[in-house]
C-alpha cells in the first residue's frame, strides 16, 4: 500500500496569501479604531476620512482632509469637548498605548494561518 502526496507550492502560497490578507485587514481595522480613539474631533470629518481613505487590506491608514497634516504635526492642542481622549500625533499615542495588543493580535493571526 502506498501513499501519494502531491504538493502544489502555488496553491499553498495562494492560500497563505489570502489568509494573511484577511488577517492584516482585521489587524488594520483594530489599529485604525485604536488610533481614532485619540484622534482630534470637531465635526468628525477627520475620523470619517480615515475610514474612507485607508486601505485596510494593504495595512495603509490615511487621514485625508485639507487640515489633517497640520492637525497631526503642528497643532499641539486638542479640544476635548467632543472627544475627551483627543491629542496631537494620535497615532503615536495609540502606538504607545496599544502596541502590545497589536503585537499579540499579529502573533495570533500568524499562528492561526500557519
Amino acid at each position: 500500500m502506498s501513499v501519494r502526496i502531491n504538493i502544489s507550492p502555488s496553491r499553498i502560497g495562494a492560500k497563505i496569501d489570502r489568509a494573511w490578507v484577511a488577517g492584516r485587514e482585521m489587524l488594520s481595522s483594530q489599529i485604525l479604531k485604536d488610533c481614532n480613539y485619540f484622534c482630534k474631533e470637531d465635526t468628525g470629518l477627520l475620523i470619517i476620512s480615515s475610514y474612507e481613505h485607508s486601505d485596510l487590506k494593504r495595512g495603509r491608514l490615511v487621514w485625508q482632509t485639507p487640515y489633517a497634516a497640520r492637525q497631526y504635526y503642528e497643532i499641539r492642542t486638542a479640544y476635548k469637548d467632543v472627544n475627551p481622549n483627543a491629542t496631537w500625533r494620535w497615532v503615536e499615542v495609540a502606538k504607545r498605548t496599544f502596541l502590545k495588543d497589536w503585537q499579540r493580535q499579529a502573533e495570533a493571526i500568524k499562528r492561526y494561518y500557519k
